[in-house]
């Protein structure tokens, strides 16, 4: 019974990824051919199956806040695929909150301080805003603390190094899914603000490294998930 279950699992698991990968696929090919109300699902359909996956899973509070972030990051996309700045400003602002949310995974699972790591991701994140700093006109406060909200965000993740609960690849595999989301972020505001033509293939890079960097940190906090719970049943 118990391989039944572990059999369906994976199954249920590898439906939902064949539908993410197929729907980021088309989206990434038909994106300006197909219907509006057609894109916006398919943007959604990537980020809703690591969100329904985590729930095949099991949701506790050990991931919570990813859970929380990913569901944020498929809000913040359709904000972001309709047309208009209001509805662009939206899905900023959602996915400026799915940043924080998976910030707050970090600190909640190592609130130690890793002063040290701060400091390489300080200097990056403030040149990235004296890039963009000519180009901002009334929203540099706004944008300012976006870039603050992702260096607290790449410093957290780095104190994964070292975490007891999942093994040094799934350390690196979580710190670089987190630089491939704040990649993402940047390529598009480069992109927004006009430091860079808003060329097709930018579009195809920013959407591989948000929806690549979401399925690495998802992945490893179910790992580090799973590793706690057998570390509680076996004490």
């Amino acid at each position: 019974m118990n391989r039944r279950k572990i059999m369906k699992k994976r199954l249920v698991s590898a439906l939902l990824f064949i539908i993410g990968l197929a729907s980021a696929v088309v989206f990434i090919a038909f994106r300006h051919t197909l219907p509006l109300r057609i894109t916006v699902v398919l943007k959604m359909l990537p980020t809703f199956m690591m969100a329904l996956w985590l729930i095949t899973q099991k949701i506790e509070k050990a991931n919570v806040m990813v859970f929380v972030g990913i569901l944020l990051a498929m809000i913040g996309d359709l904000f972001m695929e309709l047309p208009g700045e209001t509805f662009l400003m939206i899905g900023i602002v959602v996915n400026t909150l799915a940043i924080i949310s998976f910030t707050l995974y970090f600190y909640f699972s190592d609130r130690s301080g890793d002063w040290v790591r701060l400091i390489p991701v300080a200097i990056v994140m403030g040149v990235f805003y004296i890039i963009l700093y000519d180009y901002l006109a009334e929203l540099r406060i706004p944008v300012l603390v976006y870039c603050i909200i992702h260096t607290l965000f790449l410093w957290r993740s780095s104190a994964r190094f070292g975490e007891e609960h999942i093994s040094p690849l799934a350390q690196y595999v979580c710190f670089i899914g987190c630089v491939m989301v704040t990649i993402s972020d940047f390529l598009l505001s480069l992109t927004i603000f006009g430091v860079l033509p808003d060329k097709p293939l930018y579009s195809v890079a920013d959407m591989i490294l948000w929806w690549g960097g979401l399925f690495m940190l998802m992945i490893t906090a179910e790992i580090r998930r799973v590793n706690i719970q057998r570390t509680l049943q076996q004490g």
